[in-house]
């Protein structure tokens, strides 16, 4: 009688509440997702949907391990894909854009038409980037610095952010005079708003092509909620919201 009382009053909780997921999310898409989730509220007022932000790389490792999210979007495709192989992601993984990089800095002597001349002026102290190891952002960064000849120079005066939220954030506090980040992060109203709007989108056949994909993981597989974000981002809407941070999609 005791477990049919429980049982009741969770399903009646579940109703009242509506269903919860958890996405875990490449750091480009900060300020891109969080509006896609906004409008995706619109329609399914109940659900709760917790978003973490951080390194695809780092995000692999864990859904790898058991991590519990619902969904996994990553920077790099090839993290998805190795997921599926694995068995930890339980839907084919799916492009869903391709990434821009630019070169920013808040620093008064930044010309953002001089694009890869600002990392060799004398005002340039601190460079960053995200770090290679495990940030896809990171690794195009790199590529594009090594195809213009200038990595091993400035190499030294590199300082790695954990992430692509975390590099922008060290030239938002002026920890780093200048860096590469991602064109969605340039674009959103934090920096856009701002007087140091201004920077430099580089060439993407300086670098691999920054193929983002997403799917719904092993542990979701059964959570009717993240079925329908996952449609949901298919959507036309959403491409219009992803082509307004900067991102290529249709490719």
């Amino acid at each position: 009688m005791l477990k049919k009382l429980l049982l009741t009053l969770l399903l009646l909780t579940s109703a009242a509440f509506g269903d919860k997921i958890t996405i875990f999310a490449a750091s480009d898409l900060k300020f891109a997702l969080d509006s896609v989730k906004s409008d995706f509220i619109k329609t399914h007022p109940n659900a709760v949907i917790n978003m973490i932000y951080g390194s695809s790389g780092k995000g692999r490792v864990q859904i790898e391990r058991g991590a519990p999210y619902d969904l996994y979007f990553s920077a790099n495709m090839d993290y998805v894909e190795y997921l599926y192989k694995k068995g930890k992601i339980s839907t084919k993984p799916k492009l869903y854009a391709i990434g821009r990089l630019v070169i920013w800095s808040k620093n008064r002597h930044f010309d953002a038409k001089k694009g890869f001349e600002n990392f060799t002026e004398p005002w340039v102290e601190h460079i960053t980037i995200a770090n290679p190891a495990h940030a896809p952002y990171g690794q195009k960064a790199k590529q594009a610095l090594v195809s213009k000849g200038i990595y091993k120079q400035i190499k030294p005066k590199i300082v790695f952010g954990e992430n692509i939220s975390q590099t922008a954030n060290y030239i938002s506090i002026k920890a780093a005079d200048i860096g590469i980040i991602a064109l969605s992060l340039v674009v959103s109203p934090e920096i856009a708003n701002t007087k140091y709007h201004s920077y430099y989108l580089i060439n993407d056949t300086l670098h691999q092509p920054l193929r983002q994909g997403y799917a719904i993981t092993k542990y979701g597989q059964n959570s009717k909620l993240a079925h329908q974000f996952y449609d949901f981002f298919q959507t036309k809407r959403v491409q219009k919201i992803m082509k307004k941070y900067g991102f290529v999609v249709n490719k």
